[in-house]
């Protein structure tokens, strides 16, 4: 059963990994989008872009959120399964 568990931990970690890769690209994604909403200008471009930096800003901190878990995920793995075992 602990076989099960830790590989259950480990692909916690490895989905929280992918899902910050996917958070860090889309928040630099609409960064820049939004600096590039002002290249039009338009001032309806202008109020428009704002949507593109709150965007940005909701996917930044998933991605601190998924990196958050990461780490949580593999100090649990560390220091429950891979530590030896002391005598």
């Amino acid at each position: 059963m602990d076989w099960l568990f830790e590989r259950t931990i480990e692909l916690g970690a490895w989905v929280a990994f992918i899902l910050c890769a996917i958070f860090l690209c889309d928040s630099v994604y609409m960064l820049y989008q939004w600096v590039m909403s002002f290249s039009g200008g338009d001032a309806v471009n202008a109020v428009d872009s704002s949507q593109f930096l709150t965007n940005s800003g909701q996917a930044a901190a998933k991605f601190v959120g998924a990196a958050v878990a990461m780490g949580i995920l593999a100090c649990i793995d560390h220091y429950v399964f891979d530590l030896p075992e002391e005598a």
